[in-house]
């Protein structure tokens, strides 16, 4: 009973820290110097909205299927992967406008980013592989894997990237990040977490 209140206190320990982390933006870094995050590139399983001023039939979500393709009402298939949101709403617009509407408003807003995941293994409720999002930080992914575990060592989270073919490691204290002590860190589609266990 008491390893289940301790897994629990490091559940809500952390979804609150990861709820907090949006009114610390200024604390939020990039990790490793000059690494950019990439472009918001659509990939296979991801899932975008798309608004068409004044034509509510043709607003809705769409899924990229496995071959990369969305079926678009009087656009026909379009192949959409590695495109941007704005090259979507461009080839919409322009599908739409070639015969069908005039001047049509068209918006595309990605609403899931399946396609891009963030491993989070060790001492967490629920290891294995969560959705990344633009601006994920660290402690967002620690509370998408269900927070720490009761033997847990929060100050030793180990980040692996690989960048250019190396793969580099850095431990982070996330504890001390989830109250305010040191800066976030802003993750990367393919990283890596690694929580330790706490030596007693």
């Amino acid at each position: 009973m008491r390893g289940l209140i301790t897994a629990m206190l490091g559940v809500f320990f952390i979804a609150g820290a990861a709820c907090r982390s949006g009114q610390a933006e200024r604390n939020v870094t990039v990790v490793a110097d000059g690494v950019v995050p990439p472009e918001e590139s659509l990939g296979v399983d991801d899932v975008f909205d798309v608004r068409v001023f004044g034509e509510e039939s043709l607003s809705g979500s769409y899924r990229v299927s496995d071959d990369g393709t969305v079926d678009y009402p009087f656009a026909g298939r379009l192949s959409v992967v590695g495109k941007s949101s704005g090259d979507v709403q461009k080839m919409i617009t322009e599908r739409l406008a070639d015969g069908y509407l005039k001047d049509p408003q068209v918006s595309v807003m990605v609403k899931e980013w399946n396609s891009r995941k963030v491993s989070v293994l060790g001492q967490v409720q629920k290891p294995g592989a969560v959705v990344y999002y633009p601006s994920m930080t660290i402690v967002d992914a620690i509370a998408s894997a269900g927070g720490f575990t009761g033997i847990a060592a929060p100050n030793k989270v180990t980040l692996r990237r690989e960048v250019a073919g190396k793969v580099n490691s850095t431990v982070y204290p996330v504890a001390d990040i989830s109250e305010g002590k040191r800066a976030n860190v802003t993750l990367l589609p393919g990283d890596v977490l690694v929580v330790e266990e706490r030596v007693f």
